[in-house]
């Protein structure tokens, strides 16, 4: 299991520093206003991202979100072009503290990152 560091690039921008996921369930990310995750997915197929939603409507449980990020779209002018995909993690959906995130696989090369929007 791994917790993801929350990064907070300054305004004039800073780079991301990618990790790789702990395995496909069990990892957590930090959640808040302006908090999101970023996923960079090198496979060649698309990758599910699940996170549990923390609140209830009428007493119910309301269903996960998943959230597909596409697969790498091969070689364009000598660069090979991941997938991308940001989620928005804000708390009033998520829960205070982290949240967490489970993958279809982590068998494509996915890599990740919590950042914080300024």
């Amino acid at each position: 299991m791994v917790t993801y560091a929350l990064q907070g690039p300054a305004h004039a921008g800073a780079s991301v520093s990618l990790v790789t996921p702990a395995g496909t369930a069990g990892d957590l990310a930090p959640t808040g206003q302006g908090v999101g995750l970023l996923v960079v997915n090198n496979g060649g197929t698309a990758v599910n991202v699940v996170l549990p939603i923390t609140p209830t409507y009428d007493g119910q449980a309301v269903a996960n979100r998943v959230v597909s990020v596409p697969a790498s779209t091969g070689a364009v002018a000598g660069f090979t072009l991941p997938g991308v995909g940001l989620i928005p993690l804000p708390d009033n959906v998520y829960g205070v503290g982290t949240t967490a995130i489970t993958f279809g696989t982590v068998v494509n090369q996915i890599l990740v990152a919590a950042i914080r929007i300024p």
